[in-house]
């Protein structure tokens, strides 16, 4: 058992995160943002991390300020431990097709290939952008096709939970300057 803890407190959020690197899935979330708390467990379940997550904020504003503390706080937390620097994964998940790639590099760049952003898309890219921010990672989410919004996104987020759970079995950080 690896435990690691982390909290933010802000004018717009209170955020506790606990995480077992080596789990088993199992997460207790609670967001008050549904959907999120939904997509969340998906990316706990696949990475095999074990997960507490409570989040209060100002939700009679909207939900960018718990998403985007929450992504901060789960990339501060994350980046306390060291995993392989190359890491990609393709889905095919019911009517989605998603390539996610992360280079753990310590260098910042969000890229995806979302045209038609609402809302809700928007909020996914400000969650991975602020997380490439604070894990200090390189992203790419690439999507072939897509119907159904929520099969998009939700198959991100199990794309995410299944790099980490690739990448913390093995931690070789690649580069030919020695070190990251």
């Amino acid at each position: 058992m690896e435990l690691y803890q982390f909290r933010r407190k802000t004018l717009e959020s209170d955020i506790e995160i606990k995480l077992n690197y080596f789990g088993f899935g199992i997460f207790k979330i609670k967001t008050f943002v549904f959907f999120f708390d939904h997509i969340f467990s998906q990316f706990i379940n696949y990475s095999l991390f074990d997960c507490y997550l409570r989040c209060y904020s100002d939700l009679k504003i909207d939900s960018h300020h718990s998403l985007e503390d929450i992504s901060i706080s789960i990339g501060l937390l994350l980046k306390k431990k060291k995993i392989n620097r190359y890491n990609s994964f393709q889905l095919c998940m019911d009517d989605s097709f998603i390539l996610m790639s992360i280079d753990a590099c310590n260098r910042i760049y969000y890229f995806d290939n979302f045209l038609y952003l609402d809302y809700d898309l928007q909020l996914l890219r400000e969650f991975f952008s602020v997380f490439a921010k604070n894990y200090k990672c390189c992203i790419y989410i690439y999507c072939y096709y897509y119907i159904n919004k929520h099969h998009l996104i939700e198959s991100i987020f199990k794309i995410f939970g299944i790099i980490f759970n690739n990448a913390k079995k093995n931690s070789i950080l690649h580069s030919t300057k020695g070190y990251i």
